[in-house]
């Protein structure tokens, strides 16, 4: 039987994804910071900056998904902050493969969320693959850190697979919810040049791509991002169109932008297209493979 144990089990992917592999009667253990005792699966401490985790943990665990990771774009981009983004997962991932090693822990899978901040953040047509080389800048020193911690889980793990997760799409959390808040008071807008992409993903396909590597034991790194690329321009007026709201501002100015959002503008500003291909040819297919399906689904589904 496979077990698995999940960093980041209660954050938006975490909890959607628990749910799918509950229902395919694999068994779930959660790692958290804090624990209640009203957790939905079995919940274990873990402190990262004491270097402490629950070895209960780790009982019958044969496969690890580590999600953990702060949030990027929750607050400034601080000296600070930046550490604690990076620490919470690098030094995460770390203390999972000591104790994996101290405990004499064998897996069958390693899987590891990363992120599209990997790629450069410029303004191109070209089409990026996996085997894009990273970019420069903060956003890809993190992914570049947070993959290599995933690698190191060769050491102890048959398989260790990555996913470079776009902006995940959801009504009520993440992004898109501030995203769609001007758009509804009608003060919605490019950003900057508008020619930026911008690599979306719907949740329920997000979770089914973490669910698909796990239960065919994939390896190597892939996009977890839709197969219709798309920039910011097209972005904001298909939302827009599909909220029956019009887009009658001009494009907000980059300079008001980088004054806005500090060092961390280049995350909005600048984006290239990036292809799913990869993981399409293993055969998983999209719920909602274009940013129309899914934001009809978000928006309008009668399910939500």
């Amino acid at each position: 039987m496979t077990k698995v144990l999940i960093t980041g089990g209660t954050g938006l992917v975490g909890m959607a994804l628990s749910k799918i592999l509950d229902k395919k009667g694999i068994g779930i253990h959660h790692l958290s910071r804090n624990t209640t005792g009203q957790e939905t699966y079995p919940t274990y401490t873990w402190n990262i900056d004491k270097g402490e985790i629950d070895k209960a943990a780790f009982e019958g665990v044969n496969k690890i998904i580590h999600l953990a990771g702060a949030p990027i774009a929750d607050e400034k981009w601080t000296d600070e902050r930046k550490q604690i983004i990076l620490d919470s997962r690098v030094k995460s991932a770390d203390l999972l493969l000591k104790t994996c090693q101290n405990e004499g822990i064998g897996l069958k899978q390693f899987v590891s969320a990363s992120a599209i901040g990997w790629y450069p953040l410029a303004i191109s047509e070209e089409l990026h693959d996996e085997t894009a080389g990273p970019g420069d800048g903060f956003l890809a020193d993190v992914c570049k850190s947070w993959e290599m911690a995933a690698d190191q889980f060769n050491l102890v793990s048959e398989v260790v697979t990555k996913l470079r997760i776009g902006l995940i799409l959801t009504k009520n959390a993440g992004a898109l919810s501030q995203i769609v808040r001007p758009i509804n008071f009608y003060l919605g807008a490019g950003l900057g040049s508008g020619k930026q992409y911008m690599s979306w993903i719907h949740l329920n396909d997000v979770v089914r791509m973490f669910e698909h590597v796990l239960t065919h034991d994939m390896e190597g790194v892939y996009n977890a991002v839709g197969p219709e690329p798309t920039n910011n321009q097209e972005f904001m007026q298909t939302l827009a169109d599909v909220l029956d709201k019009p887009i009658l501002l001009p494009n907000i100015p980059e300079f008001v932008i980088r004054i806005m959002f500090g060092s961390a503008a280049d995350m909005v500003l600048r984006g290239v297209p990036l292809t799913s291909a990869k993981i399409c040819a293993t055969g998983f297919e999209f719920e909602y493979p274009t940013l129309n399906s899914s934001l009809f689904d978000i928006y309008w589904s009668k399910t939500r």
